[in-house]
Order: structure tokens, then C-alpha cells, then sequence
């Protein structure tokens, strides 16, 4: 049979006059081993083009894929070896995510990145490298997160604009960074190693210490930026601008400091085993997490593969990184394909230890047929087989520039049985019978009549029974022997042959096994849940956000026979659960994240230590909204600002005007003097309440007393927090002091 593979491989070595390098590669190709051409030729391939059949083909005699040297054979043969990514697509969708950074992003994909292109090559010995340049930030840039927005920000408050030309040219972190798969490590085996480098003027960084350049590149900002604040602004005011600095240049390097710390925890992590029936299970379980981390706003994974192929994103970059590996199209997987893959698998499982997440899973056999015959032909028993694909990502050695490696392996597993024969062996005048038989327990009594002076094999067929039973058991058994004798005269022996086979039945006779049966086939909740306001301080939620929690237990009533089991009905009980309900080890405090720009939460309810479920499985949560006591202007800070639109708010109030005709905050969340936001604002900034009121949580703006007590005591907390006095005190205690000054105040006026 033709193999269009290695024939392409050997016309390209006979027509490329190129370099020594390249026709020795294109020859090595042509000559890869016997088992990928093997592969290839008994699948019959008559084009050049792979598809995921090919990759996942295994002869019916073999037991292992060999697709690793079918991948590494495509891309000796290439002819177009290197090109362009497009990552516009990409870079749009990432932007569209990107929430209240989108500026940010949008700066460093369309001005820092793009235009200097990303590129790919195929190199001689058949490595695929992906390789861009990032060029240097305008760190006077006033962007989401950025030290330019710190400076725009002091330069704005202490009239002094210089602090937005600050000449940063000696802070130069631009770089290249390169992405190297070693695919040429696919001829010999499966692994296949995989090194990330960014190379700066100064040093070159791996993946896992881009974390600390980020942070040594803010710390050199800062400096400058303290220096020029220093020259810019009159003394008596430059330790409150730099402190003021300092505060936002903390948001950024919290941030960093924050994403560091996840990534050394992924280093250590220990997860699993885990296991999950199909895809959509793990992506189930991948989803929950997001909303617990409150991350589904911004992420969430599609439910199959197939859905995820279809995703405009995922076919962006798939077609991308297909082109790196396959630019003249010959390696036809489309990400559709991945997709439906993805979703037969079964039986995931799942480990995590040491910085190596392993996993394997089980998909059809498409070549079963043909495995079958050659079992048979073996003259093995085939019951069953499936395939096997396990997978291993090491990146415990992320923190050098070999960052780790990547091993697939596909194989077949059989499940087969043995054929047992039976012999009897008969001399003359002397009936002796050897049966292989399976074991009963069951007796057997037989007459067997037989003709004498004969010589006679037999072949005996015995059927084995096991019964268990609490009465007498009678079994009869009847044995026919038929013989045909066979004379060869003019010889003074004579000889006869006969063949005789047995039959055995049993009849057994047993009382009915019944057994009543009852089993539960599902398990959930119904319940009223509603919205609550929090501060970030507060050390509990609220039991009143759940009501009317009903366990609902719904079961199956019937009985087995003999092992036969029949249903009789499905019925259901419930009982009201409402005061088992806790939140677990979930507070406001604990809860709160200061990166959530919206302020919004999903809280699991649990009662007797198992988190509740809704009837789809789902975990019963009760939405809340959690910021800092006092933040009007919901920025996640409390300062001066939110003083001053709690003033600006009392002062239109006391014109006679309608709560819900003008807004507190002037966030843009708070689209309307009625919306949500602007609810949850008034709950943040009625801070003062005196010392005879006690006001509710669910109380709504136009009954809450807003006034210049509630910026007095903002204005309080903002000092206390701002002074170096209180660095060991906790958000609590300085609101505790600072409301508890005001309770004596009232107290002393009244």
C-alpha cells in the first residue's frame, strides 16, 4: 500500500536545494522507523493530510499510538517553516474581559505588543518557536493600576503637572520572550519539553520570575516618583503626596504580590485523586469554583467540548498556533474535532503533587472490530477493549528557562479470555474417562451403557451448576452413549471406534429470595433567599437572607425476587430545615476581596455541615454585596472623596429634594438615584447613626439619616488610617473608635 507521507517526505528532500541542515531533516523523514510507517500504511492514508483518526490509530496487533513520530514526520516535511500570528482576534476578546482595566489592556496588546508582531518557525531539527517583542511602558501613562494614574492623581491634588512628565528612560524592562517546543523530541518518544525565556537588555527572566521583574520595575518607579514629588510639591505637603503615592502604588504591587502568591501556591499544591465521569463534570466543578471566587462575572467555561470549540476565542487562538505547527494546512484537526473528542471521554481521572498534574482518561476503541479477529486468531476469547490516554504537564522547573514538559500517551487496553478443551481417553475393553470440567456443587449420578471389546474416545460435556439453597435439592442426570463401529477385514485384529458425547441437566427447586428495597435517588432543597448589604468588617451574614428551607428526599419504594427487582413506587419526604442553616465558615470579613470592583458575592448555605443543593444539583447561595464601611463613592477606598459626595448629597437634600431623585455616588455603578449600587452605597455611607438608633441593614435610602456626621466620622476614620499611629490597628477598632468618640458626643449634646 502507498504511503503519501514519506513519499512527500522523499520528493521534498529530491526537490529542495536548501541547505545541508534542512534536506538532512527532510531525508531523516523519509526514513523514520518501522512502526510509523507501519501506522501509516495500514491506515491507508492516499493524501497527505493528518486527522485526529490517524493520531489516535492503533493496529489491531498493537497496543500503542505511534502518533507522536506521525506529528514529528508532518513537520520534517514542511516547506513553509515560518510566518506570523494574527492576534487581533484575541487581543479584542481579551480587552472586552478586561472589566475596569480595560484601558490597561488595551494599551499593552494594541501599542506594546501588536505592532511589533508575534512570529513562529520550524526550525531544522524540527522545534517549533514562537518568539515576540514587548516593548518599554510610558510609565507616566495615566491608565487603570498604573503608577501614571498614581502621579496624575498628586498631580491633580497639589496643582503640580510635571509629576506627569516624569523622565523615566532609565527603567527599561522592554524585552523579547520565546517560546520553545521541542518537538523534535516526538521521533524518539512522547515527552516533549517545553522553555520560555524573556530577555531584557539587562538579564534574561523565566516564566516564574517575570512575578519579581514586575515588582523590582515598581520599586524603581516609586523612587523616582517619591524624588519628583519631593521636587514639585512645597515640603509641608510632600509626606502626605508621597504617602498618598505610596497607598496607590500598593494596589498595583498587592496585585502582583497577590498573583505571586498563587502561582508559589500551584507549586505546592497537592490535589486529588480526583475523578469525574465525563468532561462536562470537570468543567462543572471548574465553573463552581469561579463563582465561589467570584471570577464567573468575568470567566466561565462553556458546559462540553463542544461548546468550547465553538468559542470564538479558543478558534482564534487554535487556528493560530495550528498555522505555527501546520502552515501548509496538511494537518487537518479541526478545533470541532477536539471538541467532540473531549466530550466521549470517560472515567478522568486527576492528581496534582509537586508542581506534576497528572490525568488519564478511557474513549472508544474505533478499530474494535478488527482487534477482535485478531484476538480470536490468537486463539484468545475477546470480551472487550477501549483506549487510553494519559497525560502528565511537569512545570516544577518553571522558575528556570527549561519551564517544563508535556507527555501524551495513547494506548489500547484488551480484555480477553482463554478457550479450555476437554479429553477423554478410552483403551481397549477398559472405559477410563479424563474430563476437564468447571467446579459445581451440585451431585451428579449417570448410567452409561457401552459395548465391550471396543476401544473407544469419548468426549464428555458436562454442565456445571452452583446452587445455593436452604431445601433438598434433586437433580437427575442422563447419559446416551451412541457409538459407530468401523471393521477393517482380511487382518487378524479387529478394531472399533467409538464416539459417544454425555449430556447433563439439573433441575434445581428453591423458595423465592425476596428483599424490600428502598433507595434514595434524590436529595435537595428549596428555599426563598434574598439579597443582603455587608460591610467588610461586619463578622457574620445575616440567617435572615434564607427562608422556608424544605429538604426534600425523593425515593424509590419496591422489592427484589431472585435478583429481579420491581419497582412498586417513587415517593417523597420533606422536612423544614430552616433554623440548621449556616453559612459555614464564610463571614463578610472573610468574604470581602479587595480586587472586586463589584462588590457583589455568592455565598454557599449549608445546614448540618453539607452544603445544600437546589434539584439540578447546583449549590443553594444567597447573593451579597460586600464593601468598606464608608465608602461613598464604592472604589474600595475610603478617603477624603467619599467625605465629600455624602456632603455634596445632604447639602441637595436639604433643598426639600427626593432621595430617589439624586444620587450619592457618583461611581458608575450607581447608574440611577433608584439602582442597586446607589442602595448599597447609602447602606456604606450612613456610618452615624447615634447612640438611641439602632438601623437596619435592609433599611433603604430615602429612611436613612445621611448627613455631616456621616462625612465627619469618614473624614475621622480617613486620618486615623492615614497615620502611621495606626498601622497595628484593624479596620474594626478604628471604626470602633472613631463611632465610639461619636457616642459620646451625642451623648454629651443630649
Amino acid at each position: 500500500m502507498k504511503n503519501s507521507l514519506f513519499k512527500r517526505a522523499i520528493a521534498v528532500v529530491a526537490a529542495a536545494p536548501i541547505a545541508l541542515t534542512q534536506c538532512l531533516t527532510y531525508a531523516n523523514a523519509a526514513e523514520t522507523n518501522d512502526a510509523v510507517q507501519a501506522t501509516a500504511s495500514t491506515q491507508g492514508e492516499e493524501n497527505s493530510k493528518i486527522t485526529l483518526d490517524d493520531l489516535l490509530y492503533i493496529p489491531a496487533e498493537k497496543t500503542v499510538s505511534d502518533w507522536n513520530q506521525l506529528l514529528w514526520a508532518k513537520l520534517a516535511t514542511a516547506v513553509t517553516r515560518s510566518g506570523n500570528f494574527d492576534i487581533t482576534t484575541i487581543a479584542k476578546k481579551a480587552i472586552e474581559k478586561a472589566g475596569q482595566y480595560k484601558d490597561l489592556v488595551e494599551y499593552g496588546l494594541n501599542e506594546l505588543i501588536i505592532p511589533n508582531g508575534v512570529s513562529y518557525k520550524i526550525t531544522g531539527n524540527n522545534d517549533v518557536v514562537i518568539s515576540g517583542k514587548i516593548s518599554n511602558p510610558d510609565f507616566n501613562r495615566n491608565l487603570s493600576l498604573t503608577s501614571g494614574n498614581a502621579l496624575a492623581v498628586q498631580a491633580e491634588n497639589y496643582n503640580a503637572p510635571n509629576l506627569t512628565n516624569i523622565d523615566f528612560s532609565d527603567i527599561d524592562v522592554s524585552g523579547v520572550f520565546t517560546l520553545t517546543i521541542e518537538t523534535s523530541k516526538l521521533m524518539a518518544g512522547t515527552e516533549v519539553p517545553v522553555k520560555f525565556e524573556y530577555k531584557t537588555a539587562d538579564k534574561t527572566y523565566a516564566a516564574g520570575e517575570l512575578f519579581d521583574l514586575a515588582l523590582d520595575t515598581m520599586a524603581k518607579v516609586k523612587a523616582k516618583g517619591d524624588a519628583a514629588i519631593d521636587k514639585e510639591i512645597p515640603a509641608q505637603f510632600a509626606d502626605q503626596a508621597k504617602a498618598d503615592y505610596a497607598a496607590k502604588i500598593k494596589l498595583v504591587t498587592d496585585k502582583i504580590e497577590k498573583a505571586k502568591k498563587k502561582y508559589t501556591d500551584a507549586m505546592t499544591a497537592k490535589r486529588g485523586p480526583s475523578q469525574y465521569q465525563n468532561i462536562s463534570k470537570v468543567i462543572a466543578k471548574a465553573n463552581n469554583w469561579l463563582k465561589e471566587h467570584n471570577y464567573d462575572k468575568k470567566v466561565t467555561i462553556p458546559k462540553t467540548g463542544a461548546e468550547i470549540a465553538k468559542n470564538d476565542v479558543v478558534l482564534s487562538i487554535y487556528a493560530e498556533l495550528l498555522k505555527s505547527i501546520s502552515p501548509e494546512g496538511n494537518i487537518d484537526i479541526t478545533a470541532e474535532d477536539l471538541g467532540k473528542f473531549a466530550d466521549s471521554v470517560t472515567d478522568i481521572q486527576g492528581t496534582l503533587a509537586n508542581a506534576v498534574a497528572n490525568g488519564e482518561a478511557r474513549f472508544a476503541d474505533a478499530e474494535q472490530d478488527e482487534v477482535k479477529k485478531w484476538v480470536e486468531k490468537q486463539g484468545y476469547a475477546f470480551v472487550d477493549s477501549y483506549k487510553k490516554i494519559t497525560a502528565k504537564v511537569d512545570f516544577s522547573t518553571i522558575n528556570t528557562v527549561n519551564a517544563g514538559l508535556v507527555d501524551v500517551q495513547i494506548e489500547r487496553v484488551l480484555v480477553t479470555d482463554t478457550t479450555t478443551t476437554a479429553v477423554t481417553t478410552t483403551s481397549t475393553e477398559t472405559t477410563t474417562t479424563e474430563t476437564t470440567t468447571s467446579s459445581t456443587e451440585s451431585t451428579t449420578s449417570s448410567e452409561t451403557t457401552t459395548s465391550s471389546d471396543t476401544t473407544t474416545s469419548s468426549e464428555t460435556t458436562t454442565t456445571s451448576s452452583e446452587t445455593t439453597t436452604s431445601s433438598e435439592t434433586t437433580t437427575s442426570s442422563e447419559t446416551t452413549t451412541s457409538s459407530d463401529t468401523t471393521t477393517t477385514s482380511d487382518t487378524t485384529t479387529s478394531s472399533t471406534s467409538t464416539s459417544s458425547d454425555t449430556t447433563t441437566s439439573s433441575t434445581t427447586t428453591t423458595p423465592p429470595d425476596v428483599t424490600i428495597t428502598t433507595s434514595i435517588i434524590k436529595t435537595y432543597v428549596t428555599a426563598d433567599t434574598e439579597a443582603a448589604y455587608y460591610v467588610s468588617i461586619d463578622e457574620a451574614f445575616d440567617k435572615a437572607q434564607v427562608s422556608n428551607v424544605i429538604l426534600h428526599e425523593r425515593y424509590i419504594e419496591g422489592y427484589t425476587i431472585n435478583g429481579k427487582t420491581v419497582v412498586s413506587g417513587e415517593k417523597e419526604n420533606t422536612k423544614d430545615i430552616t433554623a440548621d442553616v449556616t453559612f459555614g465558615t464564610a463571614t463578610p470579613s472573610n468574604t470581602y476581596k479587595s480586587d472586586n470592583a463589584g462588590f457583589k458575592y455568592e455565598v454557599p448555605v449549608y445546614a448540618n455541615g453539607a452544603a445544600l443543593k437546589d434539584i439540578d444539583g447546583n449549590d443553594v447561595k444567597v447573593t451579597v454585596y460586600i464593601a468598606l464601611k464608608g465608602d461613598a463613592n464604592l472604589d474600595n477606598l475610603v478617603d477624603s472623596n467619599d467625605a465629600s459626595q455624602v456632603l455634596a448629597y445632604y447639602a441637595k437634600l436639604s433643598t426639600n429634594s427626593d432621595p430617589y431623585d439624586i444620587n450619592l455616588s457618583k461611581s458608575t455603578l450607581a447608574t440611577s438615584p433608584t439602582s442597586e449600587y446607589e442602595e448599597f452605597a447609602a447602606f456604606l455611607a450612613d456610618v452615624h447613626h447615634g447612640s438611641d438608633k439602632a438601623v437596619e441593614r435592609t433599611v433603604k435610602k430615602d429612611k436613612r439619616l445621611i448627613d455631616s456626621n456621616d462625612a465627619s466620622k469618614i473624614l475621622a476614620y480617613y486620618a486615623r488610617k492615614s497615620s502611621s499611629d495606626y498601622n497595628d490597628k484593624t479596620d474594626k477598632q478604628i471604626w470602633d473608635e472613631v463611632l465610639s468618640t461619636a457616642s459620646k458626643s451625642t451623648t454629651t449634646t443630649d
